[in-house]
């Protein structure tokens, strides 16, 4: 079940290949895929060979995601979505009939390293866009290089408001003309967070989030957003674990000691997978009542680690069932062929981006820079996740998606069912965000 305001059933079932062979895209085939390991190397998807930029040449895009490391997991789905993407727009005629190749780099989860990482796909690759970014942290170092370069960003995955909130909102704000995010960020998420807290009976609240700006703007964000929507919460108990932490024991015992009735988590990656593991052998999911995964439905399916247990809360910025369109059907059966698994939203929210970018430089019949922030501003736009458009921050208004954590055997996947979509526009979240002072950078 999906509720939008209205209840709609959400079907899960897999149609039979008779049912889908003429409703999915034509077969995507077997990609070329080329990737070289390591700090500084590019990951280069392409129909053909060549610079970008030239008239006649293949439209070259840079892309920044964390490829080693506690997170890559995030990288290797942006890379599929990626991948899938550009076999997609070159078997159809490319972008204006020049075909499209994608150069990424790995940002290894750092800000100096990812600035290193753009600046050479602008100054040295000669790249006519980028897009990419799995951390909030380094998108708010990333941010103001962008201005200074004069390039289009579209970031996919990274979630602070911060990056969207113009220069001089608040004093963390760093969104400029030449940023843009198509996923939904940190303060649409979080709204979703606590209009799902309005219906539990809990009101002791903790959290053990990431010792950076992710886990901070998620529990100032939570709680604010209780505040202005009059959620009866108490604040009990905060742990900042640092990123790539192997024990967890010391902060999950300390919050289990202040007993709170439920938790808002927003750890990722292998963070994620090495805390429930721990949470689990300490008896966490039976003496904590409500625990929620904000964005924790990017890694239901793990490497390595425990999933995310059946029965506790959890977000995602794109739901491979939700909305029940031609699109999103099409696009979650076409890659469950190619790959096996569901597609997750650092996959979708990739594939997006090259999908805007073809959007854009068809309509402006030009790659460059300034031509597609133009394109880009305002731009409505539909694929897999919905229909939307970019606001005057240049943040995407798609959908708060919480919901509950069930396995499902036909998919061998976690879903989310039932499923809500909480809109998060403008006026929205700042009437939630009541008298503080945090932006909603949308």
């Amino acid at each position: 079940m999906v509720t939008e305001d209205s209840d709609t059933e959400n079907k899960y079932k897999r149609p039979d290949a008779a049912e889908t062979s003429s409703e999915r895209r034509a077969p995507v085939g077997r990609r070329r895929f080329l990737q070289a390991a390591g700090a500084g190397t590019a990951v280069a998807l392409a129909g053909c060979s060549g610079g970008g930029g030239g008239d006649g040449g293949p439209v070259t895009l840079g892309a920044a995601y964390i490829l080693s490391g506690f997170a890559s997991l995030y990288g290797e789905e942006a890379e599929r979505g990626i991948e899938f993407a550009v076999s997609e727009i070159n078997d159809n005629g490319g972008i204006d009939g020049r075909d499209v190749e994608v150069l990424v780099r790995d940002t290894e989860a750092s800000g100096d390293t990812a600035i290193q990482q753009i600046r050479s796909l602008v100054q040295e690759d000669n790249v006519d866009g980028l897009f990419g970014l799995d951390s909030s942290g380094v998108a708010q170092a990333v941010a103001p290089q962008i201005s200074q370069l004069q390039m289009p960003f579209m970031i996919t995955h990274a979630a602070t408001p911060f990056v969207t909130s113009p220069q001089g909102e608040h004093e963390d704000s760093v969104g400029n003309e030449y940023v843009f995010r198509d996923s939904n960020s940190l303060a649409q998420d979080v709204y979703g967070a606590a209009r799902t807290a309005q219906e539990l009976d809990a009101t002791e609240w903790a959290t053990i989030g990431p010792d950076y700006a992710f886990g901070y703007e998620t529990w100032d964000y939570f709680q604010a957003y209780c505040d202005g929507l009059g959620v009866e919460a108490e604040f009990t108990a905060e742990q900042f674990p640092a990123l790539a932490t192997s024990d967890y024991t010391p902060f999950i015992s300390s919050i289990l000691d202040a007993d709170p009735d439920a938790v808002l988590t927003p750890l990722w990656g292998a963070d994620l997978t090495t805390f429930i593991g721990q949470a689990e052998s300490a008896g966490w999911f039976d003496q904590i009542d409500h625990t929620l995964f904000s964005v924790g439905m990017g890694t239901d399916l793990p490497s390595d680690g425990s999933p995310l247990p059946e029965g506790e809360y959890a977000s995602t910025r794109y739901d491979p069932f939700v909305p029940d369109t031609e699109a999103n059907n099409s696009f979650r059966e076409a890659y469950y062929e190619e790959y096996g698994s569901l597609p997750t939203y650092n996959a979708e929210g990739a594939y997006r981006a090259l999908h805007l970018y073809k959007e854009a430089i068809e309509s402006a019949g030009s790659t460059e820079p300034d031509a597609l922030v133009d394109e880009f501003t305002g731009m409505e736009h539909s694929g897999p996740v919905g229909e939307y458009q970019f606001t005057e921050t240049n943040q995407a208004t798609v959908s708060s998606i919480w919901g509950t954590v069930t396995y499902d055997e036909e998919w061998e996947s976690n879903v989310l069912d039932p499923v809500n979509r909480y809109e998060a526009g403008p006026d929205v979240l700042s009437d939630a965000l009541g008298d503080s002072d945090l932006p909603t950078g949308i």
